[in-house]
């Protein structure tokens, strides 16, 4: 008999950090959160606070976002890259991305030798003349660099040829953000953003690989190979090739006592997890579990890989911002919510910054779930703290009934 999905939702929900949110949070608690999730994903949509500080919000409640842009641009703590997709990552795992960094380069350098010495606009002239600006000038956007294309914009190919070439240097790790200024990224050349002292020996892929599962299992639990594809992802991270080697890896982890491999009740594949969380299991299939009502924005953590989540949750996580108006069933943005281990519903917000409110347009819940008084006030809690996280005096609800579904 294996480990059940009640177990391992348990352990990943404990893992994730989502067991108690004290609002009273330093720089310290915040770090904590980033080191023990691997990475926090960055992304532009705004309906609501964005999705970084929602992640660590969900964790610690409300608190200075301000301690995020010290740790990354103050302290250098933190460095900004691409692992999941673009996200901020402890300065300590900056020598397992030099890999990526030195073959985005070499990708680079092909595309240009095989398409006449340009791609995508860019040249190596144009690469040598905007490092020579950066290093020159100091920090940079790409607003910085004057360019001016006639006609509608066709997507990546018609970006300013500057602005490609800015994202051609940051992939290959030439330059790193700096800092953000209106969330806009300013660049400058690595060796005045990395922090001395910062460890820049390249592992082999090996290290590198067996480094991505170890964060997986410290951030989700009990993983099988998918689930580390599905959070280091193999096109940001760049191992796809290796990623085929995983199931040895994770065995080879645990024949040297790095990992402990484990049956499970839902799949014939072996899953693995960290030595000391085996311990746990017992007492998280006994106990009472997590209580508390958590609301998840769609580019949190415990959300990014979908298919786990619905093998273990039973739920859809789909963000419908990118499905036609029309097709949506949710809305534009949704906020999941947990309760105890189970994701139970949604809430579909809306923020009026103008005017200081939360407006709640709906709130769902999944055809399973029969609501209580603790999760009622659970929920009206949680949203009273997003609201204040958001800079909302009120949250407005326009149904005064759930939607089932």
């Amino acid at each position: 008999m294996g480990t059940t999905k009640k177990v391992a939702r348990r352990l990943t929900v404990e893992k994730q950090g989502l067991t108690s949110a004290t609002g009273t949070a330093s720089k310290v608690d915040v770090y904590d959160v980033i080191d023990g999730l691997g990475c926090i994903q960055i992304d532009t949509i705004s309906v609501v606070e964005r999705a970084h500080h929602l992640t660590l919000w969900s964790r610690l409640g409300p608190h200075d976002k301000g301690l995020l842009d010290e740790l990354a641009y103050g302290d250098r703590s933190l460095f900004e890259y691409w692992a999941h997709a673009a996200c901020y990552l402890p300065m300590e795992d900056y020598r397992f991305f030099i890999s990526p960094m030195r073959m985005r380069e070499e990708e680079m350098l092909e595309r240009l030798e095989s398409w006449g010495g340009r791609a995508g606009g860019v040249s190596p002239r144009l690469l040598d003349e905007v490092l020579a600006r950066v290093r020159a000038e100091g920090p940079l956007a790409a607003k910085d660099f004057e360019h001016r294309r006639k006609g509608p914009s066709k997507g990546w190919w018609d970006w300013k040829p500057a602005k490609v070439a800015l994202e051609v240097l940051y992939g290959a790790g030439i330059l790193m953000v700096s800092h953000r200024e209106s969330f806009q990224r300013m660049y400058d050349i690595a060796e005045r953003v990395l922090p001395p002292g910062v460890d820049t020996t390249e592992p082999t892929e090996g290290e590198r690989v067996k480094h991505y599962i170890a964060r997986t299992m410290a951030s989700l639990g009990l993983v099988k190979p998918a689930d580390v594809r599905g959070y280091y992802t193999p096109h940001y991270a760049r191992y796809k090739a290796y990623s085929k080697r995983l199931p040895a890896l994770m065995e080879e982890m645990s024949e040297d006592g790095e990992a402990m491999r484990l049956e499970v009740e839902w799949d014939r594949q072996h899953h693995y997890c960290l030595p000391e969380d085996a311990d746990r299991l017992d007492d998280l299939a006994d106990g009472p579990g997590h209580g508390g009502v958590y609301l998840l924005n769609p580019f949190d953590n415990a959300l990014w890989d979908k298919k786990r989540v619905e093998t273990l949750f039973g739920f859809t996580a789909k963000l419908e911002a990118y499905t036609p108006a029309p097709q949506r069933k949710y809305g534009y943005y949704y906020l999941a919510i947990l309760y105890g281990d189970r994701l139970v519903g949604r809430v579909i917000p809306k923020l009026d910054r103008k005017d200081r409110r939360l407006i709640v347009n709906s709130t769902w819940h999944e055809p399973w779930f029969k609501s209580e008084e603790p999760f009622e006030n659970g929920l009206y809690e949680a949203l009273d703290s997003f609201a204040e996280f958001n800079g909302a005096d009120e949250v407005e609800f326009m149904e005064e009934r759930p939607r089932i579904g």
